[in-house]
């Protein structure tokens, strides 16, 4: 048995109906993401709220150097990764010895025009091969103009810069990337923490 034509009319609409709600629904719940993505505030040194990560952040950081000299129990529990490459591109630091399974390979890689680059993306690896994902979200937005100096001791080179920073903790659990960012209008710092190879949170001051 054949529809009327008001059969058809009501089933056409009621379908239009349905595809309209559902598309409102859909933009509605990626309007209020987005406005909540919106409303994230950058966290500060001073609203870290884990005793053992700020007490290590204090430790190399301009934000932290008052907490640090308030702390009578810091010490020195912190091992650095040295600077292997830099260039205006780029800025590679390792740690690698033949006795640890801890083989470490950080690479900054910035973009734009050299007094004023865009950190474009940072490259992580841990355990030789076991690839660390750092979310663009964490490193958007980051200006720099400074970067490292070339020195020679005896017959070798090495580089150096309070710009770029890694730290490990003793156990070798967290891992501190930090960078001190420096524009002609201003001056930030900011460390990535890894907890477990696992990207953790970012800290981010501005400097006055």
């Amino acid at each position: 048995m054949g529809l009327d034509t008001s059969s058809h009319l009501t089933i056409i609409n009621n379908k239009l109906t349905r595809l309209i709600f559902i598309s409102l629904i859909f933009l509605s719940v990626q309007f209020s993401f987005g406005q909540a993505n919106l409303s994230i505030k950058n966290k500060g040194f001073n609203e870290v709220s884990d005793s053992i990560i700020k007490h290590e952040i204090a430790g190399f950081t301009i934000t932290g150097s008052a907490f640090k000299k308030a702390d009578s129990l810091n010490k020195k529990t912190l091992t650095e990764i040295p600077i292997r490459y830099c260039s205006e591109k780029e800025v590679s630091l390792w740690w690698q010895t033949f006795t640890s399974s801890v083989s470490t390979f950080i690479h900054f890689y910035f973009k734009g025009e050299s007094s004023n680059k865009l950190l474009d993306s940072i490259y992580l690896v841990t355990h030789s091969h076991f690839l660390v994902t750092i979310p663009k979200s964490a490193v958007e937005g980051l200006y720099q103009s400074k970067f490292c100096d070339f020195k020679y001791q005896g017959k070798k080179g090495k580089y150096s810069s309070p710009y770029y920073k890694a730290f490990y903790s003793t156990d070798k659990r967290r891992l501190y990337i930090y960078m001190l960012g420096e524009t002609n209008s201003s001056k930030y710092e900011i460390t990535w923490v890894i907890i477990n190879d696992k990207y953790f949170d970012k800290v981010l001051d501005n400097i006055p």
